[in-house]
């Protein structure tokens, strides 16, 4: 099998999931933690299904085919090491001297001025529920290692996100992935679910946003 062939393997194995279970059997569990853990432990490997991976195994353990306690710690464990795993490696380039760093030249400095600032000001928001939003799952972790934000507090904040994510995707697929609606429409049901996931996110945001503008004030007068 080729690396194309592996890869296209891996980024349908959430829409094949029930096959892929008859055909491997109890490995599937090693397989369903390699993609949960690959999609985010590496910047550049996104494309990998995660929400509506948890989403349908949960759906299957609702029919037997896989164990719920299972899936859940597997979950936890792979997106929690993915995401530490991702911090390491932006923490390593962040230690390479400016002039010497390939980042820098696709990324302008600016940029990760404004990004080491946006996870200082809202370090607990973004961590935790980034990882409800495509791309900034993957980047919101290698950031945070590039501009050295603490890791004791990444760590705190991570496991948190870590279990929301998991608890979200993998149980409302276990109660609702085999209403008839939710499987025909699958997408808009994983879309509404982000966005309810994500209304304390954006009131979190907008509140700390209302604070940092009024600090300057309070200062200056």
């Amino acid at each position: 099998m080729s690396i194309a062939e592996i890869f296209e393997f891996l980024r349908m194995v959430d829409t094949e999931l029930y096959s892929y279970i008859k055909k491997f059997g109890i490995a599937i569990y090693f397989l369903l933690f390699a993609v949960v853990f690959t999609k985010t432990a590496f910047v550049v490997l996104t494309f990998l299904p995660g929400d509506s991976l948890v989403f349908a195994s949960g759906t299957l353990a609702a029919l037997d085919k896989l164990d719920i306690v299972t899936l859940f710690i597997l979950y936890f464990i792979a997106t929690t090491l993915a995401d530490s795993n991702n911090y390491l490696i932006g923490k390593l380039l962040g230690n390479i001297p400016e002039e010497k760093s390939i980042l820098f030249r696709f990324i302008p400095s600016d940029i990760l001025t404004r990004a080491k600032t946006f996870i200082q000001d809202y370090d607990r928001v973004a961590l935790t529920f980034s990882r409800f939003v495509p791309l900034m799952r993957t980047m919101t972790p290698f950031i945070s290692g590039f501009t050295q934000y603490p890791y004791k507090k990444f760590v705190r904040y991570n496991m948190f996100g870590a279990l929301l994510w998991t608890c979200v995707w993998l149980f409302s697929g276990y109660a609702l992935g085999n209403i008839p609606w939710v499987a025909d429409n699958l997408m808009f049901t994983l879309l509404l679910i982000s966005a309810v996931v994500l209304l304390p996110t954006i009131y979190a945001y907008v509140k700390q946003m209302v604070k940092n503008q009024k600090e300057p004030d309070e200062s200056a007068s």
